[in-house]
């Protein structure tokens, strides 16, 4: 058996997780609601609340916010600590 996924560095799959979230179809009507109404209400949101509210992967939600930020992606890691291991109640309200 072939160990290829351990082969594979963060910028390959980054640019993986990118080219599959640019395939589904509402991305581009996620990215307009996000710049237009969400970011204005919330610009601090975390992928996982986005993810929650827009019922969305967990993927998409990092690639949308990386791109209407501007920012490079940070570690999966780092973006999801144990204080964001949230429900959609938390979010609610």
């Amino acid at each position: 058996m072939s160990s290829a996924p351990s082969s594979l560095d963060k910028e390959t799959i980054w640019n993986a997780l990118v080219q599959t979230a640019h395939s589904l179809l509402m991305y581009n009507s996620h990215k307009r609601y996000l710049e237009e109404v969400m970011l204005k209400q919330r610009p601090d949101i975390s992928p996982q609340e986005l993810a929650i509210r827009l019922s969305i992967p967990l993927g998409e939600a990092l690639v949308l916010l990386s791109e209407t930020r501007g920012e490079k992606p940070k570690d999966v890691s780092e973006s999801t600590s144990k204080s964001d291991a949230r429900s959609l109640l938390d979010y609610t309200g």
